[in-house]
C-alpha cells in the first residue's frame, strides 16, 4: 500500500457521505422532512474523518513532503487546499449549532441548515477533485519512493495515536459500515 491509496480510499468514503448528505439537503430544500440524528451523525463524521483524521494528516505530513519535493508553483495548489480545511471547518462548526436549534424547531435555523449544507457540499466536491486531480498524481509522481513508505508509516502512526493501536482498519471498516447504511436508506428512498 501506498500513502496516495490510503488517501484515495479516505476520499472515496468522504465523497460517498458527501453524496448521502447531498440528498438529504436536496429533500430539506424541498420542505421534506429529515432524520436530523443521521444529519448530526454526518456532521459528525466530517468532524473526526474528513477533518481530524485526513486533512490533519495532509496537513501534518502529505503537505510539507509535497512542498519539499515539488515545483513551487505548485505550492499555490497547497496553500488553496489547506484554507479549503480551515473554512470546512468553520462550516461544520455552524452546520452543528444550526442543527442543535433546529433540532428545537427553528425554521430560520432550518433554512440556514439548507444553505450551510450547500455551501459544505460545493466546498468539499471542489476541494476532494482537486485532491484526485493533484495531490494524489503529485504524491505518486514526486515523492521518492522510501520517503512515500515514511510517509504511509507516518500516516499510520498518526491514526494509531488518535483512535489506539491496531484501529486504524477496524475505524476505517466502522465508517464503510456507517456509509453503507446510511446509504441503503437514502439511496432506496430517493
Amino acid at each position: 500500500m501506498k500513502p496516495s491509496d490510503l488517501l484515495s480510499d479516505e476520499l472515496d468514503q468522504i465523497l460517498c457521505m458527501l453524496d448521502i448528505l447531498e440528498v438529504m439537503h436536496d429533500r430539506l430544500a424541498r420542505g421534506e422532512e429529515i432524520n436530523l440524528h443521521d444529519l448530526k451523525r454526518i456532521i459528525q463524521f466530517f468532524k473526526i474523518f474528513a477533518n481530524r483524521t485526513h486533512n490533519k494528516k495532509e496537513e501534518k505530513f502529505l503537505f510539507p513532503k509535497l512542498e519539499r519535493h515539488v515545483k513551487k508553483q505548485t505550492y499555490a495548489i497547497i496553500d488553496k487546499l489547506k484554507s479549503e480545511n480551515s473554512l470546512a471547518e468553520l462550516y461544520l462548526t455552524s452546520l452543528k449549532n444550526n442543527l442543535k436549534e433546529a433540532e428545537k424547531g427553528s425554521l430560520n435555523a432550518k433554512n440556514k441548515l439548507i444553505t450551510l449544507i450547500k455551501k459544505y457540499l460545493v466546498l468539499e466536491k471542489t476541494h476532494l477533485q482537486n485532491e484526485q486531480i493533484f495531490v494524489i498524481p503529485l504524491c505518486n509522481q514526486e515523492i521518492p519512493l522510501e520517503k512515500q513508505n515514511q510517509l504511509l508509516n507516518e500516516f499510520q502512526e498518526y491514526d494509531e495515536k488518535l483512535y489506539g493501536h491496531g484501529m486504524q482498519k477496524k475505524f476505517h471498516q466502522a465508517f464503510r459500515k456507517a456509509i453503507d447504511n446510511l446509504k441503503q436508506h437514502y439511496y432506496t428512498e430517493n
